[in-house]
């Protein structure tokens, strides 16, 4: 006779060491989203308290007062203003090329049929392992009248091997072989089929891809400063380095005392308060993508 006592000691999720062990995952989790979200939120709250407090380490969890002088000053600097729209017209820009090039190539390798996709991926994989260097890169694109332009960040970097790789490992398992076979049968083109059956069913993919274009053009901060030399064309992330640098020493020095104090409360209020302005185009487009990210992710990640 079949013990049934001991199929139940035994059913998935009943025993007490299943019990624990969710609990801990549980706990683990909220720790590690504490340790993500508290760098932020230290951020915007440092932004508005009290200056002295926050030189003094005694703000932790929630805000020392309430100070807006700093985004009233940031408000009224033309450069953060600027700036923005600079980075707001890379990106935009460069995230367009990015996915005009990225996606083609990679619905083109993820066809069987195509020759020497082989040898053709092997081109895109070396570049992932090794790379020209700055000073290659840097006289290459000023032979091409690149420097101080919008081309410059926008164009060296217009397909990434990685992003790649995702989107044809997902055009190759995500779209069945048979919605291809019944397309071409019914007389569309590759390209129609492309443009009218690939793309709409890759919108978890493509809002993955978009993503992590948009942050890398967005956080660019290297290339701007090697190609872009003039002030109004330089992006939100050189501003935001311009503005929260250190006060020079030797300024501070030559300044009454009080005048050096209230200088550097201000810097300090300052350089919170951008890194969250900066911040804060990327943060409100997450919740947009967040339920084509988690899919994407994953079905990005099955094969390949």
């Amino acid at each position: 006779m079949e013990d049934t006592s001991l199929n139940r000691s035994f059913k998935p999720g009943s025993g007490l060491d299943d019990r624990i062990f969710d609990l801990a995952v549980k706990v683990f989790l909220l720790l590690i989203g504490l340790m993500a979200i508290y760098p932020l939120w230290f951020v915007i709250i440092a932004s508005v308290s009290n200056p002295s407090d926050i030189f003094l380490g005694r703000v932790f969890v929630i805000p020392s007062g309430l100070n807006t002088e700093a985004y009233e000053k940031l408000w009224h600097t033309p450069k953060i203003w600027t700036g923005y729209r600079n980075s707001i017209l890379y990106t935009a820009v460069g995230t367009f090329i990015n996915l005009a090039v990225t996606l083609p190539a990679a619905f083109a390798l993820s066809r069987k049929t195509l020759p020497g996709r082989g040898i053709i991926s092997m081109f895109f994989i070396f570049t992932m392992i090794f790379g020209g260097g700055l000073i290659p890169t840097f006289m290459l694109i000023r032979s091409l009248h690149m420097v101080d332009s919008i081309w410059a960040l926008v164009i060296p970097g217009a397909l990434s091997a990685f992003n790649m790789i995702i989107a044809r490992s997902f055009f190759e398992g995500g779209i069945p072989e048979s919605i291809y076979e019944a397309a071409i049968i019914d007389g569309a083109s590759k390209f129609q089929f492309f443009f009218r059956f690939a793309l709409p069913l890759s919108k978890a993919m493509i809002a993955v891809i978009f993503l992590y274009y948009a942050l890398s053009h967005w956080n660019d901060y290297f290339s701007a400063l090697i190609y872009i030399r003039t002030p109004d064309k330089q992006p939100l992330t050189i501003i935001i380095s311009q503005l929260v640098a250190n006060v020079d020493t030797t300024l501070l020095e030559t300044m009454p005392s009080e005048e050096a104090y209230h200088l550097l409360m201000e810097k300090s209020l300052m350089k919170y308060a951008v890194v969250f302005v900066g911040a804060l185009p990327m943060i409100l487009l997450y919740p947009f993508l967040q339920k084509y990210l988690i899919q994407g992710v994953m079905l990005g990640a099955v094969k390949g």
